[in-house]
């Protein structure tokens, strides 16, 4: 870690695991990278210097974001092919709780990016499997009891959840009443995005000539190998834009809009109105 300055100044040196994609997370108050075991992170306290690990997950780290208030972290780890689904976990960072844990879908993906909105409430994400996903987060400041989320089949309360003032309960969890029914497997009661939608990763031809989409499935990628993918980021609340380089660079904008009854309408399932516009670099 370095001070701007002329000439910069090393402030402190850390040790990590094996970061292939580069992952490191910059705020305003803590400072987030890998830890030194596979799918733990660090958490740096910027002022202080205090040092706090997270056993985020089992496997390598995928990917990381914090909030733009810094006090939330997301996490992703590498999926193997025989999980069902892939897991992103929401951690606190002042005390390092976990306070949600979201499945992006049944089969395993690799998380090519994660995106925090501006306002701290909604997380995008994408992935090799060409789809944009989009989930409401909770606040630590907006919960009692931060740990009790961090329970299996807890749902995430959604801005128009009983919890924010209307909504179905069950809008975020996809099998419905099968959620609540004891003893079934966690992935029928797991909470997923309310809202899901196609973007263009591309055709680019891997250098040994194969042809389709073998150079895209990495994402990011090791770092110098490959043009990153499936970048996400956020240009207001309601506007997203998905960003891929390479030879057949391309940028799509995504836009969120309520319904007329107030509701979040999805294009697949009724819950939220999403439109694309695409361009060309």
């Amino acid at each position: 870690m370095y001070t701007f300055s002329s000439p910069p100044e090393s402030l402190s040196v850390f040790e990590t695991a094996d970061n292939h994609f580069g992952l490191c997370c910059l705020g305003s108050r803590v400072l987030a990278f890998p830890g030194r075991t596979p799918g733990q992170v660090q958490l740096v306290e910027i002022g202080r210097g205090n040092v706090s690990i997270i056993p985020a997950h089992s496997a390598a780290l995928r990917a990381l974001e914090l909030s733009p208030d810094g006090e939330i972290l997301a996490t992703a780890s590498e999926t193997a092919r025989h999980q069902k689904g892939t897991l992103i976990r929401i951690w606190s960072t002042a005390n390092c709780s976990r306070i949600a844990e979201l499945r992006r879908g049944v089969d395993p993906a690799a998380i090519f990016s994660l995106a925090i909105s501006p306002s701290n409430t909604l997380l995008a994400t994408t992935s090799d499997k060409s789809t944009l996903h989009i989930f409401d987060l909770p606040h630590p400041h907006h919960l009692s009891r931060p740990e009790a989320t961090a329970t299996k089949g807890q749902q995430i309360p959604a801005k128009n959840s009983p919890a924010n003032g209307g909504g179905d309960e069950s809008s975020n969890q996809k099998w419905g009443i099968l959620g609540k029914i004891p003893l079934l497997p966690r992935v029928f009661s797991d909470v997923y995005s309310f809202a899901s939608a196609h973007f263009e990763i591309g055709d680019e031809v891997p250098p040994s000539g194969q042809a389709g989409r073998a150079t895209s499935l990495t994402g990011m990628g090791v770092l110098g190998t490959r043009p990153p993918k499936g970048i996400v980021g956020w240009l207001s609340d309601d506007t997203l834009l998905v960003i891929g380089a390479g030879r057949d660079g391309r940028w799509e904008k995504f836009m969120l809009i309520e319904g007329e009854d107030q509701r979040r309408i999805d294009v697949f399932n009724s819950q939220l109105i999403l439109w694309v516009s695409a361009w060309i670099l």
